[in-house]
């Protein structure tokens, strides 16, 4: 859970400067599909920008060696965090956490797995991986959101003033670091100490979560089905009816 929530962070902090850049022309965008088209040749070139800021192999760099420094260092935050705090994340009450607190999690995954660093590391490579090669089978279609989204917030003077600094040495230089400078080792380093803390917060965030569904109906269990609903359910999930038996499975 730490270490999906950390990736998921990294990749979103990635994505960051294309988001922020994009909103902060207008604090009230509309939708996408509400809005008229952006017109044929202010898209153009906006396509020229997302080109020069989004350029093939991009998520690749940014998930590929530049995250190895990271990958190397999320055993070690997992060390680094205390067992009661893992423990409350995973759901236990403080009383329950409270005694897991001068547990040594180092030995105790020394014995329930001897290889766990070991495994982790290559989950973690192998899930980097594999995000690289979704991101950059997706990353055309990131390239064209992006063009739209800079024709409707740009004006066709403003993209060529942009694409006359792209073809600047510094321009240049600076649109293909653009999305490659999330993953400098200051940004790791800042990562790395933001989600300790954000992790001791999880508690919280799902409290936060539990009180806004509270005055929301109960979910349904399998047994308050009527048998029209479970003979919908079961088609819609393929399996017989006699398979939804489990008193605590819940839609």
């Amino acid at each position: 859970m730490i270490k999906s929530s950390f990736v998921a962070a990294v990749v979103l902090l990635a994505a960051t400067p294309a988001i922020a850049q994009t909103a902060a022309a207008s604090d009230a965008p509309a939708p996408a599909a509400t809005r008229a088209p952006a017109d044929p040749a202010t898209l153009a070139k906006a396509r020229e920008v997302a080109a020069r800021l989004l350029p093939p192999g991009t998520y690749r760099k940014i998930l590929g060696p530049m995250m190895a420094p990271m990958i190397d260092n999320m055993g070690n935050m997992m060390k680094a965090m205390p067992l009661k705090q893992i423990a409350e994340i995973g759901g236990l009450d403080a009383q329950q956490a409270a005694a897991l607190d001068k547990v040594d999690i180092t030995k105790v995954m020394a014995i329930y797995d001897p290889h766990w660093q070991e495994r982790e590391k290559l989950s973690m490579q192998a899930m980097m991986a594999s995000m690289a090669d979704f991101f950059t089978t997706v990353e055309p279609d990131l390239r064209e959101a992006m063009a739209e989204a800079y024709a409707h917030h740009f004006t066709a003077a403003e993209l060529d003033d942009l694409n006359r600094f792209f073809a600047t040495p510094t321009g240049a230089k600076y649109a293909s670091q653009y999305m490659a400078i999330m993953t400098d080792p200051a940004m790791m380093d800042s990562m790395k100490k933001i989600m300790p803390k954000m992790m001791q917060q999880m508690p919280r965030f799902i409290a936060a979560a539990q009180k806004a569904t509270a005055g929301l109906p109960a979910p349904h269990k399998i047994e308050d089905l009527t048998p029209a609903e479970k003979a919908q359910l079961a088609k819609a999930l393929g399996v017989d009816e006699s398979d939804l038996h489990d008193p605590k499975s819940t839609l």
